[in-house]
């Protein structure tokens, strides 16, 4: 059965809830380094069976080059179990954060935070591979398709184990921009310009106290950021999407960061975070951490 997009999932937490050691990167640096560190790039493609990793990579900036074939799209995430922690303890985590009730969802992300580091991922559907530089470090990483608790009576997802090994002697790839995700006195936000350049290089920050993802959702033309606010808030107005799928970075813990490049179609574009709030368990996005952007 074809699983639910995340604003589908999203809008019923949100109505439910309505109506009734840390890598944070400083300035960018123009580092002489590649955009894709030699050595360090994982290709990957997912699909509806699953997808295939290398045992281990070095240490550094690690590229992973995600794509799919498959039209609802997929979700690579990356975690770092913290000690004791183990498998079954994050899904039984993660089940709970996915829910559509508010106080569990809010319960379920708070263990998650409690009980693993997110590094990370990429989502993906068919129109664009998503590069995803991650800096990674030397230990024990998993990575799963998180769309997998999606989809009903789905088992529950298959960790691959990646070892990273060595140190880290990388520096920052070149960027061309930044895009922040921070907390302010009126809820979570995204700070970033009002243009992006398709297929350019984007630094991706988690400044907040709470993880984030960073999705991208064509929206049509002439859409503001007060439309989105309507639509998602009370579920008036007109629709502002113009599609259904959506794609970007997947989740990251605060004072994470990650680089991302893709090519997606140009227009304009709603920045969305559907993580669930770790107080209300109402996502992101609802709270206001959204952004109509352009790709040019």
């Amino acid at each position: 059965m074809l699983r639910p997009t995340k604003l589908a999932a999203a809008i019923t937490t949100a109505a439910v809830a309505l109506v009734g050691p840390a890598l944070v990167a400083g300035p960018v640096a123009q580092a002489a380094t590649p955009d894709k560190p030699h050595g360090r790039t994982v290709t990957v493609d997912m699909t509806n069976k699953g997808f295939t990793l290398p045992r281990e990579v070095r240490a550094g900036f690690v590229t992973f080059e995600v794509s799919t074939k498959d039209a609802n799209g997929h979700d690579l995430q990356g975690v770092r179990l913290h000690k004791g922690v183990t498998q079954a303890q994050l899904i039984a985590d993660i089940r709970l954060a996915v829910s559509p009730d508010p106080k569990t969802a809010a319960k379920g992300i708070r263990q998650v935070q409690r009980d693993a580091t997110l590094v990370g991922g990429a989502a993906v559907e068919p129109s664009t591979v998503v590069d995803d530089t991650i800096p990674l470090c030397a230990g024990t990483y998993w990575f799963f398709d998180f769309g997998q608790f999606f989809v009903p009576n789905a088992p529950p997802p298959v960790f691959h184990r990646l070892d990273v090994k060595g140190p880290f002697r990388d520096w920052l790839p070149k960027v061309d921009g930044e895009i922040d995700q921070v907390d302010t006195k009126a809820g979570p936000r995204f700070v970033s310009p009002d243009k992006l350049m398709d297929g350019g290089t984007y630094l991706v920050r988690n400044k907040a106290p709470e993880i984030h993802e960073l999705m991208f959702q064509r929206v049509k033309p002439g859409t503001t950021n007060r439309d989105l606010t309507v639509f998602l808030t009370t579920g008036k107005g007109q629709n502002p999407f113009a599609e259904a799928v959506s794609r970007g970075l997947a989740a990251q813990s605060p004072g994470r960061f990650q680089l991302l490049s893709f090519h997606p179609k140009k227009g304009s574009y709603a920045l969305l975070c559907f993580i669930p709030d770790d107080k209300s368990g109402i996502p992101h996005a609802f709270l206001g951490m959204h952004k109509v952007v352009k790709l040019t």
